[in-house]
């Protein structure tokens, strides 16, 4: 049995970003379905921020204003129905009356989700990944149930719903309202920028023993069979082609 880990540098308001996450996670079932040996690894993710625009004004504004804006007005109705159509695929139902605003309220909770699956998992009440829960419910919350994951009660109600709990209230709103955890997300995000990560969805998959220069990288939401492939290429120890990695890149990151 192996512990593989996975680090993904995302940002939530990036669309193609929750699509790079559904289909990992596709992939990862196939992994453990197919391959041998596959189902005794333990896979566990771990999520990193990421600005598509660290200086977005903390008050949202409507999601088609931000996608008319950085776009044009011309280009909006192909860009909503490539992601309707990448979206069904996945199990995704893009809804494009939404808000958008800056992102960092939203990687606070996500700091503080991975704190608290450290706690749970060094107390030895269980390996739930709470992270992962919780910034699926961000991504949810955003593209599909067009919530303003820029307002502090709307991230609180989120955390908590997403985690059943283990976020506690309290917790979040305190830790929002004082603005802890802002300092180490922009550290994060820079250091992910100074390391190369020019967009994302960026993947990082290692071993428990592995350097991080040794770890694979794919950039972009790629589709199921590249993050197989990476899977397996982790497990024997071969490396990827720098042709799979890069695959399409301009075209499915943010």
């Amino acid at each position: 049995m192996a512990l593989i880990e996975i680090t993904v540098i995302s940002d939530p308001v990036c669309p193609w970003c929750y699509i790079g996450y559904r289909r990992l996670t596709k992939a990862i079932r196939l992994y453990q379905k197919t391959y041998p040996g596959g189902s005794q690894d333990r896979i566990r993710i771990s999520w990193k921020p990421y600005f598509l625009e660290r200086d977005a004004p903390m008050d949202s504004v409507p999601y088609i204003e931000r996608m008319t804006q950085r776009l044009g007005a011309d280009k909006v109705p192909a860009a909503k129905a490539r992601l309707e159509r990448l979206g069904v695929q996945e199990g995704i139902h893009f809804e494009f009356e939404g808000r958008f605003g800056n992102s960092l309220r939203a990687h606070q909770v996500m700091l503080l989700s991975e704190l608290v699956s450290r706690e749970e998992k060094n107390d030895g009440r269980g390996d739930r990944d709470i992270a992962t829960a919780v910034a699926e419910g961000i991504f949810r919350a955003h593209f599909e149930d067009e919530l303003d994951i820029a307002d502090v009660e709307t991230l609180v109600r989120i955390a908590v719903y997403a985690s059943e709990g283990y976020l506690e209230e309290a917790r979040v709103r305190t830790w929002l309202e004082q603005g802890q955890g802002v300092e180490e997300v922009d550290d994060m995000a820079a250091r992910a920028r100074r390391e190369g990560v020019n967009g994302v969805p960026y993947f990082r998959i290692s071993g428990e023993e592995d350097a991080e220069g040794g770890a694979l990288t794919l950039s972009g939401a790629q589709d199921v069979d590249e993050f197989l492939k990476a899977l397996i290429a982790h497990k024997t120890g071969k490396e990827l082609e720098s042709a799979d990695q890069e695959a399409g890149q301009a075209m499915i990151s943010c």
